[in-house]
């Protein structure tokens, strides 16, 4: 019995013995892991000024992983060898981690708040509009936002100034944003009179069938934006003072990406280069932090259009 009993002892002994150093292989591995994402982040915002170490962790692996599988890669060690001798494949990194997904008008209830109040508002009160759409990939929310003024401007038989800026920090997305083409599906939000007006149908040479169509938008409308390729984190953060300011900011399904201490710091900036009564605009799932909370009302409830208030100071 007693040699039973020392038998079983050493079991368990062994037992815990290999547990303790599968958790403490794991660790290594984590850590090494951990330290070849971090060289690989670093890498990339070397070749490309993009700090995505500042975007959440889980997004930017889930999305990373991806390219890894597409490269076939085993591990961010092997994929940043990859990177390196295949330089292609940082455009397409590039685009994997950043958001493409837009439409004309998306939330269209926000763009009617746009066209009925917020820019008639911004008009009145500065005499003209200075906007700003941040990351706005193929150009449709700028764009958007052009053809509103266009009405705006026929409508009311009136002239003002304004500057329309869309930014992206990937160039190939600021390229076609400069071609204004576009799929029929991208269309759907937007009324007929915007697709009457301001876009010229182009049926594809492979069917006749209306999904197939294609959509130009026309010379005037596409005069009225100015594209940039741009890294907004560089922007806001360190060459804040060659910006200027804006009365409207749109800056939608952005800052959902980024760390909570990254967000305050571009809210922030974002609220040192909005005019005072200038709007903010956020996407549907964006939450504007405590720390800058005071400085804005929110004239619509429910809706995430944001309006600095009067003497409003950044913290």
């Amino acid at each position: 019995m007693a040699r039973l009993y020392h038998t079983a002892s050493f079991q368990v002994s062994v037992g815990i013995k290999g547990s303790i150093m599968g958790k403490e292989k794991e660790k290594r591995t984590l850590a090494r892991n951990d330290f070849h994402l971090n060289t690989l982040l670093e890498y990339i915002h070397a070749e490309r000024g993009i700090d995505f170490s500042l975007h959440r962790h889980a997004a930017v692996v889930r999305k990373l992983d991806l390219r890894l599988q597409g490269a076939g890669c085993r591990d961010y060690k092997e994929y940043l060898a990859f990177l390196q001798v295949h330089p292609g494949e940082m455009q397409d990194l590039v685009r994997t981690l950043t958001i493409k997904a837009s439409n004309f008008f998306r939330n269209p209830l926000v763009f009617e708040l746009l066209h009925t109040t917020v820019i008639p508002e911004v008009v009145d009160e500065f005499g003209f509009l200075k906007a700003w759409s941040i990351g706005c990939a193929y150009g449709e929310e700028p764009y958007s936002v052009a053809m509103i003024v266009r009405e705006l401007i026929a409508e009311e038989n009136r002239s003002f100034a304004y500057n329309i800026q869309g930014t992206d920090v990937d160039p190939d997305a600021i390229q076609k944003a400069r071609q204004g083409e576009y799929p029929g599906e991208e269309l759907v939000e937007a009324k007929q009179r915007y697709i009457e007006t301001c876009f010229a149908r182009k049926a594809s040479p492979l069917s006749a069938d209306s999904g197939d169509a294609r959509y130009r938008l026309n010379g005037e409308i596409r005069s009225m934006v100015r594209f940039s390729c741009t890294n907004v984190m560089d922007q806001l953060l360190y060459k804040r003072a060659y910006l200027g300011n804006y009365n409207l900011v749109l800056c939608r399904n952005i800052l959902v990406y980024m760390n909570i201490a990254m967000q305050e710091e571009l809210f922030r900036a974002l609220s040192d280069v909005l005019y005072e009564r200038g709007f903010l605009v956020l996407g549907e799932t964006e939450t504007m932090p405590e720390s800058v909370r005071a400085d804005f009302e929110q004239p619509f409830p429910g809706i995430r259009v944001f309006k600095k208030r009067w003497s409003a100071t950044v913290h």
